[in-house]
């Protein structure tokens, strides 16, 4: 993982991780299937609306029915692709998305200054264990809050490229000004 952005005194930075494990697990209203094989892998499941749980692999509520499971730490994640492949429960599924989805980590000193110049600042998870999906350049984004320094930032990786200009861009605005 190399950094885009090196952080610095009371700016931060920002690294486009590698190597992540991302899964999407949906499943029907009343389901407990997609709970019990979360669990099964000593992963926390959360139904509480915006929450992330957990610690590497981290599961984020994305909608009322479906959870997004991302991590650097494979084999949790990968045991319950296997154990909720299609055909094998009625009412739920794990999809493996990791190609599919780019994550940028921002991490750092004044960083919530930053992200209300990329996101409306409403949109901001300010508190360890929430998520939010918002906007940012026009882009769907979810923001996963890990602690008050980290956020991760997941968007469709075919804009990851579009994303790292404006997260440059943005960050010569808010931090190169005041220099």
């Amino acid at each position: 993982m190399v950094d885009l952005i090196q952080a610095a005194s009371g700016a931060p930075g920002c690294r486009q991780l590698d190597g992540l494990t991302a899964l999407t697990i949906r499943h029907f209203a009343g389901d407990s299937s997609a709970r019990e094989a979360v669990q099964a892998q000593g992963l926390d499941w959360s139904e509480v609306p915006l929450s992330l749980t957990g610690c590497d692999p981290y599961l984020a509520w994305r909608a009322p029915q479906e959870t997004l499971a991302l991590g650097l730490q494979s084999a949790p994640l990968k045991a319950l692709l296997t154990t909720l492949a299609p055909g094998r429960s009625e009412t739920a599924v794990a999809i493996d998305l990791s190609e599919s989805l780019a994550v940028f980590e921002l991490h750092g000193a004044a960083l919530d200054a930053w992200l209300s110049h990329l996101v409306d600042a409403m949109s901001i998870a300010r508190q360890s264990g929430q998520c939010t999906r918002c906007r940012l350049a026009d882009i769907p984004v979810l923001l996963l809050r890990l602690d008050p320094e980290r956020v991760w930032l997941v968007a469709d990786r075919p804009v990851a490229a579009y994303l790292s200009n404006w997260l440059s861009y943005s960050h010569q605005g808010a931090f190169d000004a005041t220099r």
